[in-house]
C-alpha cells in the first residue's frame, strides 16, 4: 500500500508539474510576456522535477501520518508546494519555513472544504488546474505589488491562501457539474476563455514602411548611428579607463573626432533619445517623467509614468526620411525605445522586439539560476544580433539611395553578468560564484555596498562594455566590407551612463545627476577621406548630434532645435529629470525632486525643486565629493539665475 501511495504521488507530481508549466506559459503570454522554446523546455523539466519531488514528498507525509493519499489531498498538498516554490527566494533560510507551515495549514483546511476523494484522479486534474491557476494568477498580482511601501515585504504570504479560492471554485462546480469529466472541460474552457479574451499577447512585429518623401542629392552620405545604452564614459579605456574595455571605440574615434567632454541632458533612456533625435532638452522635446501616474502601461508591463515624444516633433528619421534616404532602426532597449515612446517616428523598418519577457515569474527560475546565474537574465536582444538584423535591412536598399541606420546596443543595462570570455575581470575577485547569484542588479534604493560586491558589479559591467565594443568594431569591419564606409557618417554614443556604487547609489533613474550618469562617450566620423580627425575639449550633448546630422547630408535644421552642430559648439550644457513617482511609492519622499544642472567651464551647479543647490569644481573635484555652495555664495546664486533663466526658454510643448 506505501509503494502505491508513494506512484500516486510519484505520478500527481508529474501531471501537476506539467500543469505548472503550461498554466505559466499561457498566462505569460497572455499578460503581455515571451519565452523562447529552448527556455520554455528547461523551465518544463524543472517543474517536472519539482513536482515529483513534492508529489513524493506530500504522499510520504500522508503515509507516515497514516492517511489515504486521495485526490484532494495530494492536489491541496501540491498546490501548497507550488506556492511554496513561487515565493521560495535561495537560500531560503527563515521566511520560506514559516510559510510552509502556513501553506500546509491552510492545504490541510482546503481538503476539508473539499472533501475526503476529491473524485478519483480526474478530480484531482480539475482541483490542480484550478489551484495551479488561482496561485499563479495571484502571484503575478502579488508579484506586482510585493515590496512597494504601501504593502511591505509580507504580501507574499497572501500566496499561501490561494488554493482556498480553487477550492471553492470547486465546491460550487460539483454541485452546479456533477460528472467529473463534465467539470473538467467546463474548467478547461473557461480557463482558456479568460486566458484568450482577457489576454494582450506581446505584438513583435516590426513596423515595416519603407516609404520616403524626398529626393536625396548626388552622392548623399549614409549615416549610421550606434547608441551604447548606458554606458559612461570614465570606464571605456578610449577615455583612459585602466581595463581595455573599448579597442574597437578607440580605433573609431582615431579616424575621427573624440569628443571628451560630451554628456547627456538626461539619466535614462526616453528623454536622452528623445534629445539626441530632436535636437531638443527634455523640457521642450516633452518626452520625459510625468510627475505623476499616467494611463495605461508600458510594454513591460510597467505603470506608465512618462510622456512620450510627441508626433509634432520632428526626428531624425522624419528629416532624413524627407531629405530622400531609406531608414531602419534596430534597438536592443524594447521598454523605453519601443515605438509607443515616439522614437520610432520616420523609421521604414523599426525592431524593436524582446528576446525574451517574463511577466509572470516562473516557478523554477530562481531555482536555475543557481545552478546557471546567467539563465534567462537579459531580456535583450543580444548586439550580435542586432548587428545581424541591421545588415540584413542594410543589403536590402536599393542602389543609389542613402540609408539612415540606427543601432542601439543594450548590454552594459542591468541585469549584470558579463558573458564569457568578457567575465574574466569579474572571475577575478573572490567569491565571484557566490555574487554571481545575488541580486546585485538594479538599485534604486541609495545603500553603502560592501567593498567586494562593488567591484564585482564594476568589473561585470566592464566585461559587458568590452562586449559591446567588439560587436561595434564588427559592425563597422562590415561597413567597410561592404563599401560603405568612406562616404558615410557615422556617429557612436550613449544616452546614459551608470552608477556602479559611486555616492551609494546604482543604476540610473532617479539619482542625482552625477557624473557617472552625465558624462558619456561620442565619437564622430565624417564622410570623405579628408575628414577632421583629433580630440575636441569643447563641452558638447546629445543636442548636438540632429544638427550637426543634418548639416552634414545638407538637410534643413527644424527651428526648435536647440544644439549646434558639431564640433563648433558654444551653447551652455544643460540636464534634468523630473519625478518618477514610482521611485516616489517604492523608496520613498527623498525621491520626490526634479533636478536640474548647469555647467559652466568647470563648475556645475546642481539645483533641485526643493531649493537645495549643490555647487562642484569638477577640475579639481572630479568625483563630486566637495559641496561648495556654502562656501561660494556669490557664484551659486549667480548660477542658479542663468539656470533659471535658461530653463525658462526650453518651453514645454505639453
Amino acid at each position: 500500500m506505501k509503494s502505491l501511495d508513494l506512484a500516486r504521488g510519484l505520478a500527481g507530481g508529474l501531471v501537476a508539474g506539467a500543469t505548472w508549466a503550461i498554466v505559466e506559459a499561457a498566462l505569460n503570454r497572455a499578460v503581455g510576456g515571451l519565452v523562447p522554446a529552448r527556455a520554455a523546455a528547461t523551465l518544463l523539466g524543472v517543474d517536472l522535477v519539482l513536482g515529483v519531488a513534492a508529489g513524493l514528498v506530500v504522499a510520504g507525509v500522508l503515509v507516515l501520518r497514516g492517511r489515504p493519499v486521495t485526490g484532494a489531498r495530494l492536489a491541496l498538498g501540491l498546490a501548497a508546494a507550488y506556492a511554496l516554490f513561487r515565493v521560495y527566494d535561495p537560500p531560503g533560510l527563515g521566511l520560506e519555513a514559516v510559510f510552509a507551515l502556513v501553506a500546509a495549514g491552510v492545504a490541510a483546511i482546503g481538503v476539508g472544504i473539499a472533501g475526503a476523494d476529491g473524485a478519483g484522479a480526474i478530480g484531482f486534474l480539475t482541483l490542480t488546474l484550478l489551484a495551479t491557476a488561482a496561485v499563479a494568477l495571484g502571484g503575478f498580482g502579488i508579484d506586482e505589488l510585493a515590496g512597494s511601501r504601501r504593502w511591505g515585504a509580507g504580501l507574499p504570504f497572501a500566496t499561501a491562501f490561494l488554493p482556498l479560492a480553487a477550492v471553492a471554485v470547486d465546491r460550487t462546480l460539483r454541485i452546479a457539474v456533477p460528472r467529473p469529466a463534465a467539470r473538467l472541460a467546463v474548467v478547461l474552457g473557461a480557463l482558456t476563455l479568460v486566458v484568450a479574451g482577457w489576454g494582450h499577447p506581446l505584438a513583435t512585429a516590426p513596423i515595416d514602411d519603407p516609404i520616403v518623401t524626398g529626393v536625396p542629392p548626388a552622392h548623399a552620405p549614409d549615416v549610421i548611428l550606434v547608441t551604447l545604452d548606458t554606458t559612461r564614459a570614465d570606464h571605456l579605456s578610449t577615455y583612459g579607463y585602466a581595463r581595455e574595455t573599448s579597442p574597437n571605440l578607440s580605433a573609431f574615434a582615431a579616424d575621427g573626432l573624440l569628443f571628451t567632454a560630451a554628456r547627456s541632458p538626461a539619466a535614462w533612456t526616453l528623454p536622452g533619445h528623445a534629445s539626441l533625435f530632436t535636437g531638443m532638452y527634455p523640457t521642450r522635446h516633452g518626452a520625459h517623467f510625468a510627475g505623476t501616474w499616467l494611463p495605461g502601461e508600458s510594454r513591460d508591463g510597467h505603470p506608465m509614468v512618462a510622456f512620450p515624444l510627441p508626433a509634432s516633433a520632428v526626428t531624425m528619421a522624419e528629416a532624413l526620411r524627407d531629405h530622400g534616404y531609406r531608414t531602419g532602426g534596430f534597438v536592443a532597449n524594447f521598454s523605453y525605445l519601443y515605438r509607443d515612446f515616439g522614437i520610432a517616428q520616420g523609421f521604414g523598418r523599426y525592431e524593436d522586439a524582446p528576446a525574451l519577457l517574463f511577466r509572470l515569474r516562473p516557478v523554477g527560475l530562481r531555482l536555475v539560476r543557481q545552478v546557471r546565474p546567467s539563465f534567462c537574465l537579459t531580456p535583450i536582444r543580444g548586439a550580435r544580433e542586432i548587428n545581424a538584423a541591421a545588415l540584413a535591412w542594410l543589403d536590402r536598399q536599393p542602389a543609389g539611395r542613402p540609408a539612415f541606420l540606427f543601432v542601439n546596443y543594450m548590454e552594459a543595462h542591468e541585469p549584470r553578468l558579463a558573458p564569457p570570455p568578457y567575465d574574466r575581470w569579474s572571475r577575478e575577485i573572490p567569491g565571484a560564484d557566490r555574487l554571481a547569484r545575488k541580486n546585485l542588479y538594479y538599485e534604486h534604493a541609495v545603500r553603502n555596498l560592501p567593498e567586494a560586491e562593488q567591484r564585482f558589479v564594476a568589473a561585470n559591467y566592464d566585461g559587458e562594455l568590452a562586449f559591446m565594443d567588439e560587436a561595434l568594431g564588427e559592425l563597422l569591419a562590415a561597413l567597410r566590407a561592404r563599401g560603405r564606409w568612406e562616404n558615410a557618417l557615422v556617429i557612436v554614443t550613449a544616452d546614459h551612463g551608470e552608477f556602479l556604487g559611486e555616492h551609494d547609489q546604482m543604476g540610473h533613474i532617479g539619482q542625482m545627476l552625477y557624473e557617472p550618469v552625465l558624462r558619456i562617450p561620442l565619437a564622430v566620423k565624417f564622410p570623405g577621406a579628408d575628414h577632421a580627425r583629433g580630440r575636441v575639449t569643447t563641452p558638447v550633448q546629445l543636442v548636438d548630434v540632429l544638427p550637426t546630422v543634418l548639416a552634414t547630408v545638407g538637410a534643413a535644421v527644424p527651428p526648435d532645435v536647440q544644439g549646434e552642430a558639431l564640433p563648433h559648439v558654444t551653447h551652455a550644457s544643460l540636464a534634468e529629470e523630473d519625478v518618477d513617482p514610482f521611485l516616489v511609492q517604492r523608496y520613498g519622499a527623498q525621491y520626490d525632486r526634479g533636478i536640474r544642472v548647469l555647467y559652466d567651464g568647470d563648475w556645475k551647479l546642481i539645483r533641485t525643486s526643493r531649493g537645495e543647490s549643490m555647487l562642484f569644481d569638477l577640475a579639481h573635484d572630479p568625483t563630486e565629493g566637495r559641496d561648495l555652495a556654502a562656501a561660494e555664495p556669490e557664484r551659486t546664486a549667480d548660477l542658479v539665475r542663468r539656470l533659471t533663466a535658461k530653463l525658462g526658454t526650453l518651453v514645454a510643448r505639453r
